[in-house]
């Protein structure tokens, strides 16, 4: 008989931007996902709160790596919730063996001047028994990202279980207005126990406000022994105003003085042919 699993989502959450035009909208997700081996597919059942304190517009869910989105509200009010149901096959999410596997997911809304923002999101889909913890992973150095057009930042992981472990997969973890690259070499990676590993990640600006802090980050998959394994590596992104060099600075304080000096000179002309 076809056995139905019920999983709850483990949602890391990727907080929503805190920018000046979105300062008063917050979109709360919760997905449940039930994984059903008879039909081979999965079911995700995403709701949406607003807890912000003025309508949202257009909120939808998208899953990027599926190239798809879908309708939650035309226009969610402050302090109510929006739902949609998707159902997916296990050949579109790569499941082809039991194990872990992460989804990453972003919602998508607009504030009351249309103005568009997304917040990202990741979930976990278990189709047991799946693997204890394979890896752990932490960008190098601070875990918060100064921005203000483009920033790279080494990320190292570790094996720690007590099999060989292969990463097969890099995905990012980001919203619409950041990009991020992963430079993770030749994939796949394998990694002996205890081994490590270190890449970098390239952030790019690409309409995020200024002041905007995101939560984001990768989740590397692959598989230990006969299981799958998808595993979550976070960061915090801040967005910064950039910071003017040495060089620049010289420039534009030269340039400063030049006219001041022509406004003084053409001041002291005026006065003299007035004379």
């Amino acid at each position: 008989m076809p056995r139905a699993a019920r999983i709850g989502v483990i949602c890391a959450t990727m907080l929503s931007p805190r920018g000046v035009l979105a300062s008063h909208l917050h979109m709360v997700p919760s997905v449940d996902v039930h994984v059903d081996e008879g039909t081979r597919t999965v079911s995700l059942k995403c709701s949406v709160k607003n807890d912000g304190d003025e309508p949202a517009h257009e909120v939808a869910l998208d899953l990027p790596a599926l190239n798809e989105s879908y309708p939650v509200s035309s226009v969610l009010p402050a302090g109510e919730s929006g739902s949609v149901d998707v159902s997916i096959a296990f050949d579109k999410l790569g499941i082809q063996r039991r194990g872990g596997y992460g989804l990453f997911y972003r919602i998508l809304y607009k504030d009351a001047n249309l103005y568009s923002f997304s917040a990202p999101y990741s979930m976990s889909i278990v189709l047991p028994p799946a693997p204890s913890r394979v890896l752990s992973g932490a960008p190098d150095g601070s875990a918060e990202i100064a921005l203000s057009s483009r920033a790279t930042r080494g990320v190292t992981v570790q094996n720690v279980s007590s099999m060989d472990a292969t990463i097969d997969r890099i995905d990012p973890v980001a919203p619409v207005e950041l990009s991020l690259a992963v430079d993770g070499g030749q994939l796949p990676l394998k990694l002996a126990p205890g081994e490590r590993r270190s890449f970098d990640v390239h952030v790019t600006r690409s309409g995020a406000l200024l002041g905007s802090t995101y939560v984001m980050g990768l989740v590397a998959s692959g598989t230990a022994g006969e299981r799958h394994f998808a595993e979550r590596v976070s960061f915090t992104v801040r967005v910064v105003a950039p910071v003017l060099s040495g060089r620049t600075f010289m420039g534009v304080a030269l340039a400063g003085l030049v006219v001041v000096s022509l406004l003084l000179w053409m001041r002291k002309n005026r006065h003299a042919i007035n004379r």
